[in-house]
């Protein structure tokens, strides 16, 4: 890899769905910066020789010390990733996400002369977190040494970069998962992480649950989110015996290219606008009592998903989908 020329073009993804956003829409960077160790390899896999590890900010401990280490080791990482930007000769950018220290850093610096802004997933489109909730968190970051600039703002101003998404500004696209052969009449629930997140508590997750297995004439699927913790999930479930726990740890793409169902259920979850299967498909973070979350979803303009704001909603729009027939259904 040459770091003599300039004018190069950089993406930065965070994650496995923005990895497939570059794959699907045949991005050709000519580096691919990344802090996650874990995305190393399937980087590579996808743009062999053009990977960088960037490190990360460090968070502080428990102790007075451990603060300070990472008040001093913070102040010190910006300015050796600056470095390394210009080392590199990056002048243009692809980012996901526009709310962290490190991308608006990059932003700022002075030899970034365009940056395109591409989708994160439904955090791009909405804000399911509150306003006071991300001002408190830029505040103990720019207290742990993180770049300070705006850090208590959810947004920057998107007029200064080239948005691109699949349902708003447009210019993106996602490859759904295949038809599969194997359809099931029954519906899959999608897990997202709300009792680690300690948006829920165990309680209120198995109340909401028995609500929702009331709602539904035909049986239900769970299927965990990857930050879900197992055992604590699998003793809920046996709370609700009418809802199975699906063990298939590869995925929700892969699992919906193999298996079909009436319905799709989620909470707050990117995977029903990435399954593409929007007719049958439904949020419900009302039936989780997340009613802010609710209004949020059913008022945003370009959702392709519905919300079911009551049980009862949800039961209706249940007993209006076809049992699925097949892969051409």
């Amino acid at each position: 890899m040459t770091t003599e020329a300039a004018g190069k073009t950089a993406a930065l993804p965070r994650s496995l769905l923005h990895l497939r956003f570059l794959i699907d829409n045949r991005a050709a960077p000519d580096l691919v910066l990344y802090r996650d160790p874990a995305l190393a390899e399937p980087l590579q896999r996808a743009f062999p020789d053009r990977t960088v590890f960037l490190g990360r900010e460090k968070l502080p401990g428990k102790s007075p010390r451990g603060f300070l280490e990472a008040r001093h080791f913070n102040r010190g990482y910006y300015p050796g990733v600056a470095d390394l930007v210009t080392r590199l000769g990056i002048s243009r950018l692809i980012l996901f996400l526009e709310g962290e220290p490190l991308e608006r850093f990059l932003l700022d610096l002075p030899q970034i002369r365009d940056a395109e802004l591409w989708e994160d997933g439904l955090s791009h489109y909405v804000d399911l977190t509150g306003d006071a909730w991300y001002a408190a968190r830029g505040v103990v970051q720019a207290l742990c040494g993180f770049y300070p600039r705006n850090i208590t703002r959810r947004r920057i101003d998107r007029g200064t970069v080239t948005v691109r998404d699949r349902f708003a500004a447009g210019g993106l696209m996602l490859v759904p998962p295949a038809r599969p052969k194997t359809w099931h009449d029954a519906v899959l629930l999608i897990g997202s992480p709300l009792v680690e997140d300690r948006i829920l508590g165990r309680k209120r997750f198995v109340k909401s649950l028995r609500k929702l297995a009331a709602a539904s004439a035909v049986p239900l699927v769970y299927l965990p989110h990857p930050r879900e913790d197992r055992p604590r999930l699998a003793q809920d479930l046996k709370q609700v015996p009418t809802i199975a726990l699906n063990p298939d740890d590869r995925g929700l793409m892969v699992h919906a290219g193999e298996h079909g169902y009436r319905a799709y259920l989620a909470a707050v979850s990117t995977g029903l606008l990435d399954l593409g299967r929007f007719d049958r498909s439904v949020f419900i973070p009302g039936m989780f009592g997340l009613r802010a979350m609710a209004r949020t979803l059913s008022r945003w303009p370009s959702n392709p998903v519905p919300t079911a704001a009551s049980a009862a909603e949800l039961t209706s729009r249940l007993a209006a989908m076809p049992a699925p027939t097949g892969p051409a259904d």
